[in-house]
């Protein structure tokens, strides 16, 4: 299953459980808009129809006016405001604000993806065809966007050209110097042999619990360098995704279980950035963020496309995010590229698409 497949699942199982209230923490904020809209009225209609009350936390404007009676603004663990969801909204995002940097000019062809297929069989479903015969030619420092409803294929495309997930057909490649290698091709660890050069951030990442966040950033991901240098380049890319300078000596000696999902996912994001590698692939980078950090994380992005030279490649349900911060985009359905383009034409598109049957 997808992602947001996965995430719905969980939703089901504690519905069925007829609880006599519901605590969901994001319950929307990695799927599509479509598919949010489509569990937003699952989970009024619920409510409504089985007399329970529901408490949420989201940073999703959309979802607080959509299915909220009343909210509340915290920071800090204060309460800063309580009143009607469009109130809090309209005070939660008043402070974002995002102007798109002009586009950096690319390079030649880096990842090339030729008719290239995952299919695999379920017991259940059947032949899966999670990818069916794409073609993708992503561009040296680019930052491009696969685009979809949950279960298109975006995160399985992203694992073919990571060499996590070798393509049952087609070819999957990667430029490195002047060679072009087959990332279907088992390497290192039977990754592909390019995998060195890849950092890819999971949307089901995990941190190790009982190491802090310097050592999550250094010795835990095989980092070997000095302590002191370790700790300077750490505090610099906790910097870059968005923590306080303030608050950073705190940060590099806590540990995962007392951070926010949030911090967690930028430490994560850290992780990948602090090897510097060639290509980067972002699942869902910014799923459990509030609108305010997703804009630092696209300015990081940006920057780290600008300076270091580095390729990304971007499977979000955040439009905002694609907007503001990707060159191109491609809108996958049922395992196929349906369009490559501008982000706006793209997204235009892919709001104007059926949804898909069960969706």
């Amino acid at each position: 299953l997808s992602g947001g497949e996965k995430q719905r699942v969980v939703m089901a199982r504690q519905l069925a459980k007829k609880p006599l209230f519901f605590l969901a923490d994001e319950p929307t904020g990695t799927l599509d808009p479509t598919t949010a809209e489509t569990v937003h009225k699952g989970l009024i209609d619920y409510v409504k129809n089985n007399g329970i009350a529901m408490v949420f936390a989201s940073h999703w404007p959309e979802a607080i006016e959509r299915m909220a009676d009343e909210a509340i603004l915290l920071d800090a663990g204060n309460v800063k405001m309580q009143g009607s969801p469009k109130e809090i909204s309209e005070a939660f995002m008043k402070d974002y604000h995002f102007e798109k940097s002009s586009h950096t000019t690319v390079g030649d062809s880096l990842i090339v993806c030729n008719d290239a297929k995952k299919h695999y069989f379920s017991v259940v479903r059947g032949v899966v065809k999670a990818v069916d015969g794409i073609n993708l030619d992503i561009k040296e420092k680019e930052i491009f966007a696969l685009v979809g409803y949950s279960g298109a294929g975006k995160t399985t495309t992203s694992r073919m050209i990571a060499g996590m997930s070798p393509a049952t057909g087609g070819e999957v490649k990667v430029r490195i110097g002047e060679d072009w290698v087959n990332m279907s091709e088992e390497g290192y660890m039977g990754k592909g042999r390019a995998t060195p050069y890849i950092g890819f951030l999971h949307q089901e990442y995990t941190l190790y619990p009982f190491d802090t966040v310097l050592q999550n950033l250094s010795t835990c991901i095989g980092m070997k360098m000095p302590a002191e240098l370790a700790k300077v380049k750490a505090i610099q890319v906790l910097i870059s995704v968005g923590f306080p300078k303030s608050d950073i000596e705190k940060i590099l000696y806590s540990y995962p279980d007392s951070l926010s999902v949030g911090e967690c996912q930028r430490i994560a994001f850290a992780q990948v950035l602090i090897k510097e590698p060639r290509i980067i692939i972002l699942d869902e980078p910014t799923g459990t963020m509030d609108p305010i950090t997703k804009t630092i994380i696209a300015k990081s992005v940006i920057r780290a496309r600008d300076t270091l030279g580095e390729t990304f490649v971007v499977v979000s349900h955040d439009m905002d995010f694609v907007l503001n911060c990707c060159d191109r985009a491609a809108f996958m359905k049922n395992g196929k590229v349906m369009a490559i383009g501008d982000p706006k034409e793209i997204l235009e598109s892919f709001e104007k698409e059926p949804v898909p049957e069960g969706e």
